[in-house]
């Protein structure tokens, strides 16, 4: 059934993108307060998050959104004035709340009712409130040992506040409901004309007035109204602090309430205006946006298709930066004085190179948008398994290029299931093995060497090999003589291979067949390598080690049988001179010895089946790769040199070849075929 919100096409993008902020934001912060109960800070921020959704939705009227927030919000409410205290049960209710709400967003970017009953989570909720608080309650206001009945630190006095919705303005109800969200955030309302339900219903609205129970100063009361566009006049107390739409001056309003919300204390006329009380929904002046925030590093959403765009106009310019540097290396060669010419062209490679990194910084998102889920999806899987897992982030500001963001995304959230299945003990194994009940699940992000490298790490029982051998023989995998010649390490790396499994029983979150093998494709389909390392009883480590971007990659250019051929870099270890002398064959495929080790090596020229040269060659190149653990030698004709090239896809006309992962266009316009190293491991049979 089609459902229609009061949001246009503009608005639609940002609205949604703010809920999904926010949603996330209730995630992680409900996850934390399960373990930082006295975290004032936390308990405020996630209040917000389910105040200012709550203001989103009922701004565009979805009631059902609304309604469920504000049932959750006033859980929180009562959190952080200590009449409702924190548990497993509230946490669980409102993260579960949260999981509606997102079934509830995706109604308006379909425009289309989702089947979610709210009814059941929003009656959990008021059992929470109606439980918990009625206790709190009874306990705040129990008569002291002195006699003296006690009352609540957070009841200080009352306001009355006033206003009138400018008679121009389009959407009166829009400002009468934002001016009762500004008091909402800023103390309890009391009494308020309209109703909150003839503002939610859309009623036309000239006078607002509310009664508030606040501890909030003059001056941080009057912050919070002010900035409420459409207003003509606004005053507190009678003392008038906006009027025909523009701020009273600060000399003409009282420093503080007398006998209001701060109780007749003297205060100096001279100190200093208290920082504003925040309200993320509410939109300065300068902006028409009803769901615009303020933004302390004066970000912007861009429409993902235009930095595509862009980053292609970029690519094209580099391959533009790249013919001049070859043109001019020819005329040099013809000893001609071109220095015109040579300045202007590295003063052009200069501003390519200094465009092409703001560029690439433009698609730099932080690791954050994919670490940040996993706390929430930790918490629900250990619920079902019954264990206890804390989850700890680091590096969580480390940026990538979106696309790698997406590439790494499922391989992350396989490696955290094998690590809440796999690694780590239920709580009466950790405690027979002298460990915390609670087990720790660490996700760490860094920089180093042009790579970004992400770390999953347990410290749960660890990884028995002879676990793993056993099962590759009972599957069939590898024979019990190859079994018994394998060593630790060699061991370990059979998790690697497809349909693996060590679980003793299938669950939702691991033991059908599905191993890790996933994951090392998809790391190493992006020219990545993943690592472990593990100890019996202390825990495992996977270390996945990334290029930074995938619209770019430097990339060392080779010659062989006069095609031109791009390997990454980050694919590289090495490069040698290679005399055919020095070719040895073990059983009948080309080796060489590096450094008092065999290493294996493999023809380009065979490999992709190109015609042979009229002359032998004497000598070649070898291009020493590395997949994970595994190295090979490249054997090629000439080193042509390094180059940043711009990847082309291959197109669905030419499909998937082998060995190649993409293309690139390069100065003079011919055509370099983007070795996939993955792939070459594959076609060389190692």
């Amino acid at each position: 059934m089609e459902i229609i919100f009061d949001i246009n096409e503009e608005e639609l993008p940002i609205f949604l993108a703010e809920v999904d902020e926010h949603l996330q934001l209730l995630d992680d912060g409900l996850i934390r307060l399960e373990r930082e109960e006295s975290d004032a800070e936390l308990v405020q921020t996630v209040f917000r998050s389910a105040h200012t959704i709550k203001g989103m939705c009922g701004m565009i009227g979805h009631q059902r959104m609304t309604d469920l927030t504000h049932a959750m919000e006033t859980v929180l409410d009562g959190v952080r004035k200590n009449e409702i205290r924190i548990s497993s049960q509230l946490v669980n209710v409102c993260l579960e709340a949260v999981s509606h709400l997102r079934l509830l967003r995706d109604e308006v970017s379909s425009s289309q009712t989702s089947d979610v009953n709210i009814e059941e989570i929003v009656s959990l909720l008021k059992r929470l409130i109606v439980g918990e608080k009625r206790d709190a309650v009874q306990a705040i206001f129990r008569n002291g040992s002195d006699g003296i009945v006690k009352i609540p630190s957070f009841v200080r006095g009352t306001v009355q506040v006033q206003a009138k919705i400018d008679t121009k303005s389009m959407a009166s109800g829009a400002r009468a409901f934002q001016l009762m969200m500004a008091l909402q955030d800023i103390g309890d309302i009391q009494t308020m004309m309209p109703t909150q339900t003839e503002i939610e219903g859309a009623a036309v609205v000239r006078e607002f007035s509310a009664c508030v129970l606040t501890s909030h100063s003059f001056e941080e009361i009057s912050a919070a109204l002010v900035r409420i566009s459409g207003v003509e006049e606004i005053s507190v107390d009678g003392k008038v602090i906006l009027s025909g739409g523009s701020i009273v001056s600060k000399q003409d309003q009282p420093s503080a309430l007398e006998g209001g919300a701060r109780q007749g204390k003297a205060e100096d006329d001279s100190s200093k205006l208290p920082p504003q009380v925040s309200n993320p929904f509410v939109p300065e002046r300068r902006a028409n946006n009803p769901f615009g925030r303020r933004n302390a590093d004066q970000t912007i959403r861009m429409n993902v298709e235009r930095l595509d765009n862009l980053v292609n106009l970029v690519g094209e310019l580099i391959t533009d930066r790249n013919h001049l540097k070859q043109i001019h290396s020819r005329l040099t060669r013809m000893n001609g004085n071109y220095d015109k010419i040579s300045e202007t062209i590295m003063h052009l490679g200069r501003i390519t190179d200094e465009l092409q990194e703001e560029v690439m910084h433009i698609r730099m998102l932080p690791i954050a948008s994919v670490f940040g889920k996993f706390p929430r999806m930790v918490h629900d899987m250990a619920l079902k398994v019954g264990k206890q897992i804390d989850v700890i982030v680091r590096g969580e500001k480390t940026e990538m290029d979106r696309s790698m963001l997406e590439e790494i995304n499922d391989p992350l959230i396989h490696l955290v299931r094998n690590s809440v299945d796999h690694g780590i003990e239920s709580p009466e194994d950790r405690r027979a093995a002298g460990k915390p009940e609670r087990g720790t699940l660490t996700l760490t992000a860094r920089h180093e060497q042009g790579r970004v490298l992400l770390t999953v790490e347990d410290d749960g029982a660890g990884i028995h090999a002879e676990r793993l051998r056993n099962s590759a023989v009972q599957k069939g995998l590898i024979s019990a003589e190859e079994a018994a010649g394998l060593t630790e390490e060699q061991s370990i790396d059979l998790m690697f291979l497809a349909g693996l499994s060590t679980a003793q029983k299938v669950t939702d979150i691991s033991g059908r067949g599905v191993g890790l093998d996933i994951v090392n494709t998809n790391i190493q389909r992006i020219n990545g390598s993943i690592h472990v390392e593990t100890r019996s009883g202390q825990g495992t480590s996977f270390m996945v080690a990334l290029p930074l971007t995938l619209a770019i990659v430097p990339a060392l250019l080779v010659n062989v049988q006069q095609t031109t051929f791009a390997i990454p870099l980050v694919m590289i270890t090495e490069t040698f001179r290679l005399q055919e002398s020095e070719i040895k064959s073990v059983y009948q495929k080309p080796v060489t010895m590096l450094r008092e080790s065999v290493l294996s090596l493999v023809k380009l020229s065979e490999i992709f089946d190109l015609p042979k040269g009229d002359e032998p060659r004497k000598s070649s190149f070898a291009v020493v790769v590395q997949s994970g653990k595994q190295r090979i030698g490249l054997i090629v004709d000439t080193l042509v040199g390094e180059e940043d090239v711009v990847v082309k896809p291959l197109g669905a006309f030419i499909g998937d070849i082998p060995g190649i992962s993409s293309a690139a266009i390069l100065g003079e316009g011919q055509i370099a075929l983007i070795v996939d190293v993955f792939g070459l491991f594959k076609l060389a049979g190692i």
